[in-house]
């Protein structure tokens, strides 16, 4: 049976709090795992701060994946470890975007933004994507210290790890997960693709 990750895109109302954002993304996993007939009360998942939500009404190997960024929240229930991340463009980053992309660890993947058509977006590409690895090596057991101690020369091509995105009106998502084959539902239907970087 190939893998599959099930999304959840959801909007909260504007002036959110951290805690609202995160109740509104265990209520989107509960509506998520009640799809495949899996009871998950919102009040069963896991608190905010402890790492990717866990119930223990979940079945394995169903996994959740969670990220939020502005008023946006995306959701997620996988069959295999599973790192997503969702970030939106900010004015404040356009204005320093040298010495974010300075941060970054890789002088190909510093190359490649400061060379594209688009350098803000090829930065929320490449964040999102280091976001993510975080995210899946989280899950894996071998949690890095920092996000930026992800390398994106583990994706592939080169690398062992698959990496989709999706980019619209400034917003990126990416996920990444060991599995070359994922097949991934998102409601709303998102445009994802396969990414490989740069």
């Amino acid at each position: 049976m190939t893998p599959r990750l099930d999304l959840l895109l959801a909007q909260a109302p504007a002036d959110s709090s951290g805690a609202f954002l995160s109740r509104l993304g265990r209520e989107s996993l509960s509506r998520l795992a009640a799809r495949h007939g899996f009871d998950c009360p919102v009040d069963g998942w896991s608190p905010r701060g402890h790492g990717a939500p866990r119930h223990s009404s979940l079945p394995l190997p169903w996994q959740a994946c969670l990220s939020h960024r502005g008023r946006r929240v995306v959701a997620g229930l996988a069959t295999v470890p599973v790192g997503i991340d969702i970030e939106h463009s900010r004015p404040r980053h356009g204005a320093r975007l040298a010495e974010l992309v300075d941060l970054l660890p890789e002088a190909r993947v510093r190359h490649a933004i400061l060379e594209a058509a688009n350098p803000l977006k090829a930065f929320y590409r490449a964040w999102t994507l280091h976001e993510a690895l975080f995210k899946l090596d989280s899950l894996s057991g071998l949690p890095p210290t920092s996000v930026l101690e992800t390398r994106l020369a583990r994706l592939l091509p080169g690398g062992g790890i698959q990496a989709w995105q999706w980019q619209h009106d400034g917003w990126t998502l990416s996920i990444c997960s060991h599995e070359r084959r994922l097949g991934i539902r998102s409601l709303p239907r998102l445009a994802i693709t396969k990414s490989h970087w740069p």
